[in-house]
């Protein structure tokens, strides 16, 4: 069921069984923009059908927050004009090439170009892909676009991060929402997941520095205000600092995030460690310390 969120701010809850992504709706005067297209034709009618059973404008317009598979296989059956970065619309227009079949799927899997998590959900949410129709982006932009949907303003702004480094957020002026899709999330695609903080930590402070009242993550299953992500995401900084401050020296950065913290690391602050050790190892080539 489509959720409102504010005036103008609506969002399909995501679905973890077949790893179906928050979808969103802003809807304007004039038009609405929908925020992702979803990771199917399924999915992308079950949106299409709730903006229709809520009498909603029109969608207009598509915007695209990256490339991963489960935010643009719905482009098909939307049938928009789409708006994506340059990099999203340069990757998406060759993902539309390509051959989504189980046996190239596996043989992406096999050669590293893809990950076994994707080539399950892909099964699992759409296990037959032979009329599968990726629509690649029309409307490309370099930094941001802007549009107006009628008594309500979208700044669609690539920010980048180590998810996926075509990353792009939606923030709605008027109603002081933003959609994150997946911008937060570990790099999977290269390795171990993991954090940079190089990356992580800019993007974190840039964030946070728009006046958003509320954030909707890609897989998260409530919005968040611009408090409580402040918090969730305190512990990553103060960790991604003392990472960057003091390397792979992991006896040492043990001992400096016990300082910072007061106490020894917990097992989840262990495990944020751990990510950003590994893409510290990433970058210099070297392997995790453990």
């Amino acid at each position: 069921m489509l959720n409102r969120l504010s005036t103008h701010v609506y969002w399909l809850p995501p679905d973890s069984t077949t790893d179906r992504p928050v979808l969103g709706v802003v809807s304007g005067a004039n038009a609405s923009l929908l925020v992702d297209a979803g990771n199917s034709p399924a999915h992308a009618n079950l949106l299409l059908g709730e903006i229709a059973r809520l009498r909603l404008a029109a969608p207009a317009y598509l915007a695209l927050t990256h490339w991963h598979w489960d935010h643009v296989f719905g482009t098909g059956t939307l049938n928009l004009p789409t708006i994506a970065s340059l990099e999203t619309r340069r990757i998406v227009s060759r993902m539309a090439q390509l051959d989504w079949s189980n046996e190239a799927l596996d043989r992406r899997v096999a050669d590293g170009s893809e990950i076994d998590f994707c080539r399950t959900m892909m099964k699992a949410e759409l296990p037959d892909r032979s009329r599968l129709m990726i629509k690649p982006p029309e409307i490309g932009y370099d930094g941001q676009i802007e549009l107006d949907l009628g008594g309500v303003t979208c700044r669609i702004v690539h920010v980048g991060g180590d998810h996926s480094s075509d990353s792009s957020v939606v923030y709605v002026e008027e109603d002081r929402v933003m959609f994150l899709g997946d911008c937060l999330g570990q790099d999977l695609y290269s390795g171990p997941r993991s954090y940079t903080p190089q990356k992580f930590l800019p993007l974190i402070e840039r964030l946070l520095s728009f006046d958003a009242a509320y954030y909707l993550e890609g897989h998260a299953p409530e919005p968040q205000s611009h408090l409580a992500l402040a918090d969730d995401l305190a512990i990553y900084q103060t960790i991604g600092r003392e990472v960057e401050r003091c390397g792979p020296d992991h006896p040492g950065l043990l001992s400096a995030l016990q300082s910072r913290l007061g106490r020894p690391p917990d097992a989840d602050e262990l495990s944020i460690v751990e990510s950003y050790l590994a893409g510290l190892a990433k970058l210099t080539g070297q392997a995790s310390v453990k």
